[in-house]
C-alpha cells in the first residue's frame, strides 16, 4: 500500500470541502478590509494610550507631586496617593486591547507575551514622555481655564488634574523674608509665607531667590507652610 503524501492529502481535503459548499471561499478585499480596520485601529488605540500616559505626567508634574518621592516615606506615599487611577485602569485595558491587535500580525504572535507588553510599555512610557515635554497640556490647560473656550468634559478633566495636592505646593518665590519666602502659588490663587528650618530638605547646591518655580512640601494652611523639603523646578 503507497502512504499517501500528507500535505497533498489536506491539500485534497481542502478543496472538496470548497466545491462541496462546506467552506467558502472569502473574497480578498474582505482580508485587506479586516487588515486596514485592524491597522487603524492600533494606530488609534496607540494614540489613546500615548495621550492617557502624557497627561497623567502632566498632572504629576502640575501639581508637582512627581517631585516629592525623594522626600522620603511620606513622600512616597503622597505621589501614589495623588497618581490618576481613573487613567490608569484606562491604560491597563487599552494595553490588552492593544496587545489583542498587535498578535494579529505576525511580529505580534512570534513575540513572547511578556516580551511585547513591555515592548509596548516602553513605547508609550517613551512617547509619552515626549508629547509631554511639548508643552500641548499646557495649552490646553490655559484653555480649560477660560470658561467656554473648551467642551465641557474635557475642561472639566484639565481643571480637576491641576488642583491642589495635600502637603505639596507648587509656585513662584516672588520675595524673601527671614527664615524662608513668599511662594506664589501657581495658578494665581494668592501668596503663602514658606518657613525653613534645619531639618528642611533641599537638594544640593540650591540657591534660593525670587523668580525660581519650586515645590515645597510640608505642613501649612492658607497663610503659611512649614516646609519639610523643597525641589527648584527647571525646564
Amino acid at each position: 500500500m503507497i502512504e499517501q503524501d500528507p500535505k497533498k492529502a489536506l491539500t485534497r481535503g481542502v478543496m472538496d470541502a470548497i466545491h462541496s459548499g462546506r467552506v467558502q471561499m472569502r473574497p480578498r478585499w474582505k482580508f485587506v478590509l479586516s487588515g486596514v480596520l485592524a491597522a487603524l485601529g492600533v494606530a488609534i488605540l496607540l494614540f489613546t494610550l500615548l495621550f492617557i500616559v502624557s497627561f497623567a505626567i502632566f498632572t504629576l508634574r502640575q501639581t508637582g507631586a512627581l517631585f516629592v518621592p525623594e522626600f522620603g516615606m511620606r513622600g512616597v506615599f503622597v505621589f501614589f496617593a495623588a497618581l490618576p487611577f481613573i487613567l490608569l485602569a484606562l491604560l491597563l485595558v487599552f494595553v490588552i486591547v492593544l496587545e489583542v491587535l498587535v498578535r494579529r500580525y505576525r511580529v505580534g504572535y512570534r513575540t513572547p507575551l511578556l516580551v511585547s507588553v513591555l515592548a509596548i510599555l516602553i513605547i508609550i512610557g517613551l512617547g509619552g514622555l515626549g508629547i509631554e515635554r511639548t508643552r500641548v497640556h499646557e495649552m490646553i490647560l490655559r484653555e480649560a481655564m477660560m470658561p467656554g473656550e473648551l467642551p465641557p468634559p474635557i475642561a472639566i478633566m484639565y481643571r480637576t488634574g491641576a488642583q491642589h495636592i495635600p502637603d505639596v505646593y507648587r509656585g513662584t518665590i516672588v520675595a524673601m523674608m527671614p527664615g524662608g519666602f513668599v511662594l506664589l502659588d501657581e495658578n494665581g490663587a494668592g501668596t503663602t509665607s514658606v518657613l525653613l528650618s534645619p531639618l528642611t530638605q533641599l537638594p544640593p547646591g540650591t540657591i534660593l531667590q525670587p523668580s525660581e518655580q519650586v515645590v515645597v512640601f510640608g505642613d501649612g494652611d492658607s497663610t503659611t507652610i512649614r516646609a519639610m523639603g523643597i525641589v527648584q523646578i527647571t525646564d
